[in-house]
């Protein structure tokens, strides 16, 4: 089958797909709206070429402009490595030495069927339940394993220097499982929307952070802290969720749920998903709370990986990229 045909296969697939009680369900509860926001800077590949690892290669990207600031990686929503993440991106980077793989898609794009695709097809889907996304029975998904030898190439960059992991919707429960590594000691897990159905969510679903159970078992091995971030609202990433990260990681557990009171606009509740990236405006009451999360997102990292009370922030911060 040429790949004209296995597009138009996979869009007819996907859209097959969207009738679905699941996929529906992701559409109303989780919208995947265009951010605000555009790089700036030039992001190139970090390690020179694209990484491979366990049979897989994806690209890496940073602003290689040195290794003095701690190492973040900041792992992209459904919708790709889009504009406004690589934004955030840059954000981040006035603090932090910031990596951001390419999972699927083009570098700069937002594409809500190339998140979907990778994941139902080339993940834990119907057609492949193989791919780079599935869970074996008894191990992590190969997504995870590759992600692993990225944190130990970053590890060897930043030897003496801790680590912190941001994930965001589809990737959200990822940094969990890259607690094995011993510098990573800051996961911040945003909106996790693992395990992604078809047709329905069930009642473990909503519980379920999508990990596998030797991914699990190596997170509680961690002394990492963990914050996590999501709408009140928001009914992909149930507040089950955070019951359950509440139940396996204790006193590790930082819970920075955004009450709905916050988002609220003329007292009416407002569709939310993304805290730290599509629902980031750069103007207008809607974009206060998730403006106010990356802020506490920053002081959270910068206790983390430095050291640096709440207190002590502003004067640490340089000063904004032109």
């Amino acid at each position: 089958m040429g790949r004209s045909s296995c597009s138009l296969f996979h869009a007819i697939a996907i859209a097959f797909l969207l009738s679905g009680c699941g996929a529906a369900q992701l559409g109303m509860c989780a919208p995947h709206t265009k951010e605000e926001g555009a790089p700036t800077r030039n992001w190139a590949e970090c390690f020179d070429q694209p990484f491979s690892q366990g049979g897989m290669t994806h690209s890496v990207f940073c602003l290689n402009d040195g290794t003095d600031k701690p190492p973040v990686l900041l792992l992209h929503e459904l919708t790709g490595l889009s504009p406004g993440t690589l934004a955030y991106a840059e954000e981040l980077s006035n603090d932090f030495t910031v990596y951001v793989p390419l999972l699927f898609g083009e570098k700069g794009q937002f594409s809500l069927v190339s998140g979907l695709n990778a994941y139902w097809f080339r993940g834990m889907g119907p057609f492949f339940p193989g791919g780079e996304w599935g869970i074996p029975s008894d191990g992590s998904a190969p997504i995870v394993n590759w992600l692993r030898g990225v944190v130990q190439k970053i590890g060897g960059r930043h030897q003496q220097q801790r680590i912190g992991i941001i994930g965001n919707c589809l990737t959200g429960p990822l940094p969990l499982a890259l607690q094995d590594h011993p510098q990573v000691s800051a996961a911040v897990v945003a909106q996790p929307a693992l395990p992604m159905r078809f047709w329905w969510y069930t009642e473990s679903d909503k519980h379920s952070l999508g990990l596998s159970d030797l991914d699990l078992a190596a997170a509680r091995r961690s002394n990492a802290k963990i914050y996590s971030v999501r709408f009140a609202t928001d009914c992909i990433s149930d507040r089950a969720k955070q019951e359950t990260l509440r139940a396996e990681f204790r006193e590790r557990f930082i819970n920075g749920e955004i009450p709905m009171s916050a988002y609220q606009l003329d007292g009416k509740p407002v569709k939310a998903h993304s805290t730290l990236i599509g629902s980031w405006k750069e103007h207008g009451k809607a974009g206060q709370p998730s403006r106010d999360a990356r802020e506490r997102v920053r002081a959270f990292l910068l206790m983390e990986l430095n050291g640096i009370p709440q207190d002590r922030q502003s004067a640490h911060r340089p000063a904004a990229h032109s």
